[in-house]
């Protein structure tokens, strides 16, 4: 398994630069357009604005404070039971996140900057059948 970031990022095909990095998030989109977090619905997230939090820097602790981002396969698998699921393309620096020792794909970061949301469509062969399953 992958030791540091780097090599996390590379394992899972994630897009990066030496300083930034794009990953997924597993979101509710309401039906006031807006997307809400699953473990608080109150924390909302909006495409351009840039979201900060605390964030548990132990490595040793797989869940912990923090905004909690993936791999694309990762946050579909989060979310594929949902009706409301929206998957979010966003991005952080890559010295705010922090990966615990046992991830299965998902790290956490004090920072980043909601770009867009991924229509499910664009999201491979798992998304395409989350969105089919999402209009029945």
């Amino acid at each position: 398994m992958p030791k540091n970031i780097f090599e996390f990022m590379d394992f899972y095909g994630i897009k990066h630069t030496k300083t930034k990095a794009t990953f997924f998030k597993a979101v509710h989109k309401f039906a006031d357009g807006c997307f809400h977090s699953d473990y608080n619905e109150d924390f909302i997230y909006n495409i351009g604005v840039i979201i900060q939090n605390d964030c548990n820097q132990d490595t040793k602790e797989s869940c912990g404070r923090g905004l909690h981002i993936s791999h694309l396969d990762w946050a579909l698998r989060f979310g594929q039971e949902w009706t409301d699921l929206a998957i979010l393309e966003v991005e952080t620096k890559i010295s705010d996140i922090v990966k615990p020792d046992d991830t299965d794909g998902k790290v956490r970061t004090s920072e980043l900057k909601v770009l867009r949301e991924v229509p499910l469509e664009e999201c491979g062969v798992y998304g395409k059948i989350l969105a089919r399953r999402l209009k029945k």
